[in-house]
């Protein structure tokens, strides 16, 4: 068995799944603590991401980026709009704040993961 060198560009791919898991486990522990109900959306992402860190398909890690990415963009704007920040002289308070700077992390993580696709997915594989 080989051991192959991990480049910078693998281990940004692992922290973008460490977000990822980490953000499943955060929100299925929120959900279960608070409300003692079982949250099948943020067991899958952890069931998912903890996969995919597992096995490191490049295909499903483009699939995986374009729909964290779609979602992200989701995110950012359903908080700008709640917020109604959009209107001229809107101020954001701090927890809105920090809301579009976990989507813009989220964007980036999801960036991450489209472009290990082109870095590792056309190597020669002989």
């Amino acid at each position: 068995m080989e051991l192959k060198k991990i480049t910078f560009y693998g281990v940004l791919v692992y922290i973008a799944y460490g977000f990822y898991i980490l953000m499943g486990l955060t929100w299925f522990s929120v959900g279960f603590l608070s409300s003692g109900h079982f949250n099948l959306q943020a067991f899958m992402l952890t069931l998912v991401f903890s996969v995919q860190a597992w096995y490191k398909n490049v295909l499903v890690n483009l699939i995986l980026g374009v729909l964290s990415l779609g979602l992200s963009i989701f995110m950012l704007l359903q908080e700008i709009e709640a917020e109604n920040l959009f209107a001229k002289g809107a101020v954001a308070d701090s927890f809105t704040k920090i809301l579009i700077g976990f989507a813009l992390l989220s964007i980036t993580m999801s960036l991450i993961l489209i472009f290990s696709y082109t870095k590792f997915g056309f190597k020669d594989k002989s």
